[in-house]
């Protein structure tokens, strides 16, 4: 089964302000039952830890090819260096 992944940011409202601490990656690939995978200190680290947790399956017997809509796709090999 293909993996789905999230990046979203750790906030606590303090006033009338936001404060972002970290990010972190949530498995969506059930829909219904998202799951903390880890937590990062930058959005770049939470966004890597995603791809590479979507690249662990592309290469499994009855799964998708991994997705590289958020590569270049003139990148023949963009998405792919995590394999």
């Amino acid at each position: 089964m293909t993996r789905v992944a999230r990046v979203e940011p750790i906030s606590k409202k303090r006033e009338n302000k936001l404060i972002i601490s970290g990010w972190r990656v949530i498995d969506v690939t059930v829909p219904d039952a998202p799951q903390e995978i880890s937590q990062h200190e930058s959005e770049p680290q939470a966004i890597e830890a995603a791809r590479r947790f979507e690249a662990q399956t592309s290469q499994e017997r009855g799964s998708d090819p991994d997705d590289t809509q958020d590569y270049d796709a003139s990148d023949p090999q963009g998405g792919k260096r995590f394999l």
